[in-house]
């Protein structure tokens, strides 16, 4: 690929968006630094940001020697979780995921 501005070569870069903490992936010029991404890349980087948009903030407890998460009643209801349900905590690259089971 070559790029638009200078017509130098094109590499693919991983970066950052410092503010959100969002990985992206785009091509940058090695010539002018001008920066593109393909459609696949940027629905990548939209999926990210919509998961993001309709993240929840909550609070984190102490509970004996372990930490507590809230989880506000309404996403409770939508997934179903009340007292005493229980469910499995997964750790994957971005974070941890709580999934109820049964």
């Amino acid at each position: 690929m070559k790029c638009p501005v200078c017509n130098g070569a094109m590499e693919r870069n991983k970066d950052v968006i410092r503010q959100d903490g969002v990985e992206f992936e785009a091509y940058r010029c090695v010539k002018c630094g001008e920066e593109l991404m393909t459609m696949p890349q940027l629905r990548s980087l939209a999926a990210k940001y919509r998961r993001l948009r309709n993240a929840r903030q909550v609070t984190f407890a102490k509970w004996g020697n372990s930490i507590a998460v809230r989880i506000p009643s309404d996403v409770a209801e939508e997934c179903g979780i009340s007292e005493g349900r229980q469910g499995l905590l997964t750790r994957d690259k971005q974070g941890i995921r709580i999934m109820p089971s049964g």
